[in-house]
């Protein structure tokens, strides 16, 4: 990490933004990042319970520490939290996105792609620390793919700029639909793993 991202992360840090949200007397216990990567499931349905802000600024600001090519920040975020822009914005995908018209809130990721040649890849990676952010939240979540989905007069990530006042240079890579969990799936066990797919020295 470059000395000036090591400082905003230690800043970040002493401004508590890095560390998880506990409720006071909650008795919540730390989980390992194994357990939080296992723990991560698809989750598409919600209680109407809020999400506190604190935990939100917790998520976004974890993904902001995601690696990108060449170390160029160029993804961004729109946090959505008004319920009937979240229903707009699932109707924007044709086949339809059933888990953020039932979000709490939504994380829109936005890549520059003036600035990255490699913008899928740079977009997929923090999309994938939101997951995990709000896994060690213990918020549920689930990635709605944009890019290449066709909208209902449009492509979707074109109908999602016209809502959101979004540039034509940023693609849309993905709705990230958040909320309070309303059902409960079980962690990976080790038994679940394709421990096959993985390859030493050699394929």
């Amino acid at each position: 990490m470059r000395r000036r991202e090591a400082l905003i992360a230690a800043g970040a840090a002493g401004l508590g933004l890095l560390a998880p949200v506990s409720d006071a007397g909650s008795g919540e216990v730390k989980k390992s990042f194994g357990e939080i990567a296992a723990s991560r499931r698809s989750v598409r349905h919600y209680t109407d319970e809020p999400i506190r802000r604190e935990r939100l600024e917790h998520i976004l600001t974890t993904a902001l520490l995601a690696p990108t090519s060449w170390g160029e920040k160029v993804v961004e975020f729109v946090v959505v939290e008004d319920r009937e822009m979240l229903r707009r914005l699932a109707a924007c995908k044709r086949i339809g996105a059933p888990s953020v018209a039932a979000a709490t809130a939504a994380v829109v990721v936005l890549v520059n792609r003036d600035a990255s040649k490699l913008w899928i890849e740079d977009g997929s990676v923090a999309a994938t620390y939101v997951l995990l952010g709000a896994e060690e939240e213990g918020i549920g979540a689930c990635w709605n793919q944009i890019r290449d989905r066709q909208g209902q007069a449009a492509s979707a990530a074109d109908e999602i700029r016209g809502l959101l006042h979004i540039p034509e240079s940023y693609g849309v890579l993905c709705i990230i639909a958040l909320g309070q969990k309303g059902e409960h799936k079980q962690p990976k066990k080790p038994g679940e793993m394709p421990l096959k797919n993985i390859h030493w020295g050699k394929f």
